[in-house]
């Protein structure tokens, strides 16, 4: 039965799933996995998504992604003002630790930081194209859209540029990369969605 993942709605379509069985490093058996990239001191290349789920990358220091904790730690002093900040702190320890190594590995052309919303890490639903954001905008413009939802896309002239290299499809999974990858997030707790970009 496949692991579900609180940070990531399809991790078998759009991360670095493997179904073809190959070794596990941690644990030693042979199966469907995730291909890394793994960061941290020592050199892994694919483990079981049994592993993954349960933390056994806590135990070697080895992560996935890397979250805004900056951003999660002022959200949740802005929506939980009463805790004390040992209690903020461990919020922010235990999120950090779901995304960072019990999360599949986001692929993305650059390594950025996973966004947090509301006094959480947001749900990665999928790389979107240009039908998707469209669907997305209340009056069916992208470019709006991004300008509103991607924290990076200041006005309409940085948008339009943006979205004439957006993908005109519908992506299914990530096997077909484009020179601009468009990521939707959403909130857990607002369901606000959030957008980033990158490019080749």
């Amino acid at each position: 039965m496949a692991a579900t993942f609180r940070y990531f709605a399809h991790p078998h379509q759009f991360s670095t799933y493997r179904e073809e069985p190959a070794q596990c490093e941690l644990c030693g058996h042979s199966g469907p996995g995730y291909a890394g990239p793994f960061y941290g001191p020592r050199d892994l290349d694919f483990i079981c998504e049994e592993c993954l789920a349960i933390g056994r990358l806590v135990d070697i220091s080895v992560s996935t992604n890397q979250g805004d904790n900056a951003a999660l730690r002022a959200q949740l002093r802005e929506v939980q003002p009463r805790l004390r900040d040992e209690e903020h702190e461990q919020l922010v320890r235990g999120r950090t630790v779901e995304l960072e190594y019990q999360t599949p590995h986001l692929v993305t052309w650059q390594d950025f930081f996973w966004p947090a919303h509301c006094g959480d890490y947001c749900h990665f639903i999928k790389e979107v194209g240009q039908p998707e954001l469209a669907l997305l905008a209340p009056d069916g413009d992208g470019p709006s859209f991004l300008v509103a939802h991607a924290p990076d896309i200041a006005d309409m002239a940085h948008a339009m540029e943006v979205w004439e290299g957006v993908r005109p499809d519908v992506p299914l999974d990530g096997r077909v990369a484009y020179s601009i990858g468009i990521y939707l997030f959403q909130c857990l707790n607002c369901g606000e969605c959030v957008l980033l970009w990158d490019c080749d």
